[in-house]
């Protein structure tokens, strides 16, 4: 096939545009795969500033190409109407317009244009492209070295961000505790909170200087705990009352019936008790609303993300959403862990930061984070059956709130299908 790159003279050039058309005729194309330069563009998004619609259309593209189109030198090129992708994602042909040239001038896709302007792609008999007219996806190909770069460069900033996020909530509280502990020195202490709030710095910055504040303050009752006059000089006479326990303690306790379930201390921050005891409950939410009517539930954010999460485990969620999984970089192998990817994958369904803050504080941070990987899952898998993936998980964040939704279903049909793939492709 012809490397050279046609541009028709009916669109305005632009640098980008150029700048694509030059990638698009490189000869040295590293090896790819559709599935590796897939789940690249989708971490790099973000990035690379597409989001939403564009987001949506790049899916589509990707989809309608052939995984031997990315392999060895051929190039995947698209032929596909404005028309068809309008009608496929519910916008107008304007705003296809628009979204395409966001990816020409992004980097990922050239135009390959014919005389006539319209989109078409010739075979040969052994399934290559002999000629083709439409998008081009070899610039995403040649620079796919550059792109993941970029991507793991862009997940090492989010984590450190989101370290430092939890910092600055731990250490702002640790002072706002110590001035509860100390009112003679609340004053001082909150002021030097708030001057440390108002400077306007970065998270991590914000972190460093509050863990300065905090290791002042520590050192300052350290030493006010050490000069204090430790002598019992003046103490009250009492008797040391060493035994707690009640003489009758060992009679009570052979009276007292026997738990087979496992004894919890109050080190019990442990994670797997502390599941334990959310799974308890969310049973006892599940059987009170089989027993109620068919009308809406409403009731508290912890009683909607228990009735959510009533059937559902991190280990389905993770069978079931492999793509998800891979896309958000992360493993699911917590809850913690899935919420903490929620920042990722909401950029790569097109939802708003707004619109995640509004669904977790509906439903709940970890049932929200686990309708958000279905819904980036589904997304991914049939992305022409869901034309607005926000869309999609404003309205089941809807049916939650109202005791409508099932997730535990759409899991397991997502397990499932992941499964027949694996074992369809192990043959």
């Amino acid at each position: 096939m012809a490397q050279s790159m046609e541009i028709a003279s009916f669109r305005r050039i632009t640098p980008g545009i150029l700048a694509s058309a030059r990638l698009a005729m490189a000869n040295d194309i590293p090896e790819t795969s559709k599935a590796e330069v897939a789940i690249i563009l989708k971490k790099a998004a973000p990035i690379l500033g597409i989001d939403g619609s564009t987001y949506h259309i790049m899916d589509i593209l990707i989809g309608l190409s052939r995984a031997d189109d990315w392999k060895g030198a051929n190039r995947p090129i698209v032929a596909i109407s404005n028309a068809k992708l309008a009608e496929y994602t519910c916008r107008s042909e304007r705003q296809v317009t628009r979204c395409i040239r966001r990816l020409v001038e992004a980097g990922i896709v050239a135009y390959r244009d014919s005389p006539t302007g319209r989109r078409f792609v010739y075979r040969g008999k052994d399934g290559d492209i002999s000629k083709g007219y439409g998008l081009d996806f070899t610039p995403a190909r040649v620079r796919i070295n550059e792109l993941k770069a970029l991507v793991n460069e862009f997940q090492a900033r989010l984590n450190s961000e989101q370290e430092a996020r939890r910092a600055v909530t731990r250490l702002s509280r640790a002072i706002v505790d110590a001035c509860e502990a100390y009112p003679e020195h609340a004053v001082r202490w909150s002021e030097e909170l708030e001057r440390v709030k108002g400077l306007g710095l970065d998270l991590e910055e914000e972190a460093k200087a509050l863990e300065e504040v905090h290791i002042g303050i520590v050192a300052e009752v350290t030493d006010e705990y050490v000069q204090h006059d430790m002598s019992a000089e003046g103490d009250m006479r009492v008797t040391p009352n060493i035994n707690t326990t009640p003489q009758n303690s060992f009679e009570s306790k052979e009276k007292r019936p026997r738990s087979d379930e496992r004894e919890i201390s109050h080190s019990a921050y442990d994670r797997y008790a502390v599941d334990a005891s959310t799974e308890k409950k969310s049973e006892l939410i599940r059987l009170e609303a089989h027993a109620s009517t068919g009308r809406n539930r409403t009731g508290s954010v912890d009683e909607i993300q228990s009735s959510v999460l009533a059937s559902v485990s991190v280990g389905l969620l993770r069978a079931a959403c492999p793509q998800a999984c891979e896309m958000a970089g992360k493993e699911f192998r917590s809850w913690p862990e899935l919420a903490a990817a929620a920042p990722v994958m909401r950029v790569m369904i097109g939802l708003s930061e707004a619109g995640w803050v509004d669904g977790a504080g509906r439903v709940g941070r970890y049932a929200a984070a686990a309708i958000l990987a279905t819904v980036l899952e589904k997304s991914a898998r049939l992305p022409d059956q869901i034309s607005s993936p926000g869309g999609y998980f404003r309205a089941m964040i809807d049916r939650a709130v109202e005791g409508q939704l099932h997730l535990e279903k759409s899991l397991f049909g997502l397990a499932d299908g992941a499964f027949k793939r694996g074992a369809g492709g192990a043959q």
